[in-house]
């Protein structure tokens, strides 16, 4: 891949993937007007990103959605998530003919080694992480000098819990605890916020309803 080109998020037929859990958001990739917002979220994230990669990590990769993508710009892909099944979501690339390293555990148990990633990527994942300092902690030790953090993020405030609501999501106000300010709050010192865009740009951030940030080691 060249480096100009943008970045999209493959989206193969519905049945490739099956949902990692109950809260997996696979379903509405697939939905009218719904997953063109949600595949828009992740493409505005990997438009922050500048291919290619050595080796990437994905910190929850549920159903295993992202991984074709990641597999575009780099060529030595691992992902970790406490809850996805790496016997299912493997069977599932196999299909398409895509391989990953895939772990069920938590992060601090795997010990990865110490600057080994040029890229980590978390899309969805730290809002339902009420203290996240010691995953910033762990995530700035694997990842190599100046490497990169992609982080997505939904806004977590009451409006965001009726949004969640209309389109079927009830209850979002119990898994979405943190939001991005207390992300960055944890990232500092080990982190700084390099680029960030949120959607929908045309709004003032405040109004954002979902963040993307690149950040970069210190």
């Amino acid at each position: 891949m060249r480096k100009q080109d943008k970045l999209r998020l493959k989206i193969f037929p519905e049945g490739t993937f099956e949902k990692a859990n109950n809260d997996d958001p696979l379903y509405y990739y697939y939905k009218p007007l719904i997953g063109l917002l949600y595949k828009y979220r992740i493409e505005q994230g990997l438009s922050l990103l500048s291919p290619p990669y050595e080796n990437i990590l994905e910190f929850g990769y549920g159903s295993g959605l992202l991984l074709p993508t990641l597999a575009e710009i780099s060529p030595k892909i691992y992902s970790v998530d406490i809850f996805s099944d790496p016997s299912l979501v493997g069977k599932c690339l196999k299909k398409i003919n895509i391989s990953a390293n895939l772990y069920r555990d938590d992060l601090s148990r795997i010990a990865f080694p110490g600057d080994f990633f040029d890229l980590i990527v978390a899309f969805s994942v730290f809002e339902h992480i009420y203290d996240c300092r010691s995953i910033i902690e762990e995530l700035h030790r694997i990842l190599k000098p100046g490497g990169e953090l992609l982080v997505g993020m939904p806004r977590v405030d009451k409006t965001m819990t009726k949004l969640f609501a209309l389109i079927r999501y009830k209850g979002i106000e119990k898994r979405h605890v943190t939001d991005d300010q207390k992300l960055l709050d944890a990232c500092r010192g080990l982190f700084f916020l390099r680029r960030q865009k949120h959607v929908f740009p045309f709004l003032p951030a405040r109004m954002g309803i979902y963040f993307n940030m690149l950040l970069n080691k210190v």
